[in-house]
């Protein structure tokens, strides 16, 4: 299903630009199309649906924000679309299993194994959380939204709310 999707997107962008077919809003209906197709692709490839993670889990009480892991091979940086979900002091990394669905575990970690974590541009494009666990090794995730939910974060980890290098802004 999707390779149909995303072979036929380029086939309806050639109908639109070569076919003289139709007027106005013959191509009007096409570019919508084209639009939907592109959408539906998207989310059969990215989007990991939240009910899966919860059937996997067997809870709905976790921590999750849409995110993008960036996954080092050699010299080559990947970014990876999925779901991050805190449970139980543990952080998993889940992305889309198949087109039609489920949720499929790519990495986890316990919080007990990270000896840092920043919240900074996690490469040259992208603002996100950078964990640095025991023994070196970094684990990077993309969105803009950690900075929003920083503190829900550090409770799902299992942290006090509030990092302990903040300046206490109380006064």
């Amino acid at each position: 299903m999707k390779k149909a999707v995303l072979y036929a997107m380029p086939v309806v962008l050639a109908v639109i630009l070569f076919v003289p077919v139709g007027g106005r809003a013959f191509d009007l209906a096409l570019f919508a199309l084209l639009f939907v197709l592109a959408y539906v692709f998207h989310v059969m490839n990215d989007v990991v649906p939240v009910k899966d993670v919860e059937a996997a889990l067997g809870t709905k009480d976790f921590f999750s924000i849409k995110c993008g892991m960036v996954k080092v091979n050699g010299d080559k940086a990947e970014l990876v679309k999925g779901l991050l979900v805190i449970f139980s002091q543990t952080v998993l990394f889940y992305t889309r299993a198949k087109a039609s669905g489920g949720a499929s575990l790519m990495h986890t970690f316990s919080a007990d194994q990270v000896d840092t974590y920043t919240l900074h541009k996690v490469d040259d494009f992208h603002q996100g959380v950078t964990f640095t666990l025991q023994g070196g090794d970094e684990v990077k995730f993309t969105s803009k939204r950690f900075q929003d939910r920083e503190e829900e974060m550090r409770t799902a980890l299992g942290w006090p709310g509030k990092a302990e290098n903040e300046p206490d802004t109380a006064n």
